[in-house]
């Protein structure tokens, strides 16, 4: 009986390893399964508001007429700006933005000219647009294009004095808001703004008549906010 059992175990012993090898080979192979986490897009719609600052190129372009004859002049006003915005965006399903914006700027640029046989200063030192935006969300980037009224400061002078006239026209431009968290955000942007012919007579003399078309080239960086 001994003997036996002895027998058994010896068998069941030489037989683990064969079993074992058995075993690892039937053995399934674990399954595994790719997850894709889809990145989430950042809202644009609510308002906001922010700062911004950049660099103006002014151009100006204007006649004087009078009984000595007529003169025109050209000049390049150039300069920094810094300035502040504020607007509203709705957002729809198919990744368009559109909404309103408003916007301030004072104008670090002054220059000088001579029209009549008189040297002047002159240059923008405010302005501001009300204005139109539609754009394509791509994520965490809002490409758009934006168009609107325009108004700024002009000052023409002589020497040390400032008169100044209130113009109006219109502006157009492009950008790209770039979303770093749900509420803080970056812009560049550029924009066309184009003042037509305004009467600047009264800066000239009695008997003299003085037109002028200004316009204006703009880049600018800003961060902005959103609520």
């Amino acid at each position: 009986m001994t003997r036996a059992v002895a027998t058994a175990f010896l068998v069941v012993l030489a037989g683990g390893p064969s079993l074992a090898a058995d075993l690892a080979v039937t053995a399934p192979a674990p399954v595994y399964q790719e997850v894709y986490v889809e990145e989430e897009e950042l809202p644009w719609d609510g308002p906001y508001l922010g700062l911004r600052g950049g660099y103006d190129w002014t151009q100006v372009r204007g006649t004087i007429s009078g009984a000595s004859g007529s003169s025109s002049w050209s000049n390049g006003i150039a300069g920094p700006i810094v300035g502040a915005f504020a607007g509203y965006n709705f957002q729809f399903d198919n990744n368009l933005v559109a909404g309103a914006e408003v916007d301030g700027d004072y104008t670090f640029d002054m220059s000088q000219y001579v029209a009549g046989g008189v040297s002047r200063n002159h240059g923008i030192n405010w302005g501001g647009s009300l204005r139109g935006r539609i754009g394509y969300s791509l994520g965490n980037a809002l490409i758009y294009g934006t168009a609107g009224a325009a108004v700024a400061n002009f000052y023409l002078g002589t020497g040390s004095k400032r008169p100044h006239e209130v113009i109006y026209g219109y502006t157009v431009g492009a950008g790209v808001d770039y979303a770093f968290t749900e509420n803080i955000f970056a812009r560049l942007e550029y924009r066309y703004t184009g003042y037509p012919s305004a009467d600047f007579s009264r800066y000239f003399g009695k008997g003299n008549t003085a037109d002028q078309e200004t316009s204006s080239n703009t880049v600018t960086a800003g961060l902005g906010v959103k609520f």
